[in-house]
């Protein structure tokens, strides 16, 4: 009994150690600080067995190494986890339209407008990068890109120079929003 006590015991230790180490190859310290976003790992209505990632919030303050208060958005701030969150990383591939008679279509995100450098282009560019043209064409190039520097700017802009609208049926429906039909 006690020899097998002793290998049950060695097994044990020798299997954590196992466990351990596969766990901590991909494991990564999570930290955040107050203002980041945020997706948070909450139930939805139907219980624990119901989890689902919600958000974006922000960071209101930081608990501890692993406890935040994070805003929801909605008016409530939750006490979580480092564990039940993850940075949020807003998708710019797609892109999503809002018909005026649409009313039930969540939060909208806008993208956040940072700052940006309003310096004249030629004073932005790199001159090691022109060193292939002769002074001639190095000068009538800068002159060009800053005479022409509202078409050269780093900040995102509106663009009116197309409007284009999507004309649809009144019996249109999203589908999503179709029933669901067995086959």
């Amino acid at each position: 009994m006690e020899t097998a006590a002793n290998f049950a015991e060695q097994h044990a230790k020798h299997a954590q150690t196992d466990y351990v180490a596969h766990y901590n190859l991909r494991a990564q310290d999570k930290q955040f600080g107050e203002g980041d976003q945020v997706i948070v790992l909450a139930p939805e209505g139907g219980g624990k067995l119901t989890n689902r990632w919600q958000g974006p919030g922000t960071i209101v303050k930081v608990k501890s190494p692993r406890s935040y208060l994070i805003d929801m958005g909605n008016g409530s701030v939750r006490h979580v986890h480092a564990n039940k969150v993850r940075k949020f990383v807003a998708r710019v591939q797609g892109c999503g339209i809002i018909a005026e008679r649409d009313c039930e279509f969540g939060r909208v995100l806008l993208p956040v407008s940072g700052d940006y450098n309003s310096d004249l282009p030629s004073n932005r560019i790199d001159c090691d990068k022109l060193n292939h043209h002769d002074i001639p064409q190095r000068n009538d190039l800068i002159r060009l890109l800053d005479e022409f520097a509202d078409c050269f700017v780093d900040k995102p802009g509106f663009c009116n120079v197309v409007t284009h609208h999507i004309v649809t049926s009144e019996e249109f429906v999203p589908k999503r929003m179709r029933p669901y039909r067995k086959p």
